[in-house]
């Protein structure tokens, strides 16, 4: 009887380890693929260091903007697979795009107001006027959309009639994509305000807002008129701008930490250079997390408490940890062969790559336990986490990121 008990424990074993391989491999795998396109955005920001250096409100527009350009496209993403599925995509479609032009022009204006907030805390001479920095927010978002509408459009449609879901592939590369776009429209924007006459970026600021405010007169017409399919472009603004709002809020934290602490980042070469990866990883981490950890809670099979003690979770948190080696380890070898590529001494490099890693630690443990804290509060007030979490928790990265790579850099500088 003893060897076949130990004969039950040992398959038990291969059964859970097999469990944590398949979330270890299937996870890295996604994360890795995710930091391509940050590692290209890093790379954009070492390229345009002068015009930081000129601009410095820039970085106050990377966390933010971005974060407002990927909660906007990932969601359409989703909405569009979902109408695929459904077999409605081309009676709603209309609707669909007016909806989305509504939350581009309002959620970037947001994005400005919250710039010219951060300007007004940080405070000197860093900040830009009230119509520059609406114009870049605004043009970032044109010229972003002119790219993004039509690819997310036919990410949709190709992967659905290749017989691929969309849902597995459009929303994580409408965020990827965003992020690619994101700096090089923010720095274009920057470079055409600094070449513009007031009353032409005022014009074009009204323009912008007039179109948003025609979009919603139109729907709210349509709608009085008995038409059906409009309403769904009220409902999406209605449950998306709200949630959408309270994230970039978030970021904006991220976008202060970036601006108060810019001549750190910039004197240490290769810093700003993992910037943009080093946000994503977070919030992509604590995303798999919290997926998983309510895809669990759905199941029945996990109850959450103020001290986890189920096993399940405790293992998530150790699967965290691994894929947050693998990740920052790798994007700290990106800062550090950039750093020596700008002719850093190897000293210096070194100290990129451990301020990378340990900062990227300290980034995983906090927003592991945020994660699942969130969760249960969450489940607590009846609120399904499946809808509010995921943008919450990558815009709390966002800050938590921020904060973690800025202590560790002062920390180590200081050694």
């Amino acid at each position: 009887m003893r060897w076949l008990q130990k004969l039950m424990l040992w398959r038990l074993r291969i059964r859970i380890s097999r469990e944590v391989r398949k979330d270890l491999l299937e996870g890295g795998i996604s994360l890795m693929l995710c930091n391509v396109g940050d590692y290209i955005s890093g790379l954009f920001l070492h390229i345009f260091e002068p015009i930081i250096r000129a601009a410095p409100m820039i970085m106050a527009f990377l966390p933010v903007a971005s974060d407002a350009r990927g909660n906007v496209y990932s969601s359409y993403g989703s909405r569009l697979g979902t109408l695929l599925h459904l077999g409605v995509l081309e009676k709603y479609l209309k609707s669909e795009l007016v909806a989305l032009a509504i939350l581009l022009v309002t959620v970037n204006l947001w994005v400005g107001v919250l710039v010219l907030i951060i300007g007004g805390v940080v405070g000197g001479e860093k900040g830009l006027n009230f119509t520059d920095t609406l114009f870049i927010s605004l043009f970032s978002a044109l010229a972003s959309a002119v790219f993004m509408v039509p690819a997310t459009t036919w990410l949709a449609l190709a992967s659905f009639k290749r017989g691929l879901d969309p849902d597995n592939l459009v929303s994580p590369m409408a965020t990827l994509l965003g992020d690619l776009v994101t700096i090089p429209t923010i720095v274009l924007g920057y470079l055409i305000a600094e070449n513009m006459s007031e009353l032409c970026k005022l014009a074009t600021v009204s323009v912008l807002v007039l179109v948003a405010v025609a979009s919603l007169i139109y729907t709210l017409y349509s709608v009085w008129s008995g038409s059906k399919i409009f309403e769904r472009t009220i409902k999406i603004v209605k449950e998306n701008l709200p949630v959408i709002i309270v994230a970039t809020s978030f970021s904006g934290i991220a976008g202060t930490i970036l601006l108060k602490n810019l001549e750190a980042i910039l004197a240490l070469k290769g810093i700003l250079a993992v910037v943009p990866a080093f946000l994503e990883d977070g919030g992509a981490i604590a995303c798999r997390f919290s997926a998983r950890l309510t895809t669990m809670l759905h199941l029945g099979k996990v109850e959450l408490e103020a001290i986890p003690r189920n096993r399940w979770v405790w293992k998530q948190i150790g699967i965290n940890f691994v894929h947050a080696l693998a990740l920052f380890s790798s994007l700290g070898m990106f800062g550090t062969i950039v750093s020596i590529a700008a002719n850093v001494p190897y000293t210096w490099a070194l100290k990129v790559f451990l301020t990378v890693l340990l900062a990227g630690l300290l980034l995983t443990l906090v927003i592991s336990i945020l994660a699942y804290y969130l969760a249960l509060l969450s489940f607590k007030i009846g609120i399904d986490p499946d809808n509010v979490l995921a943008p919450i928790l990558t815009s709390i990265a966002d800050a938590v990121g921020t904060a973690s790579l800025t202590l560790i850099l002062n920390l180590i500088m200081s050694l």
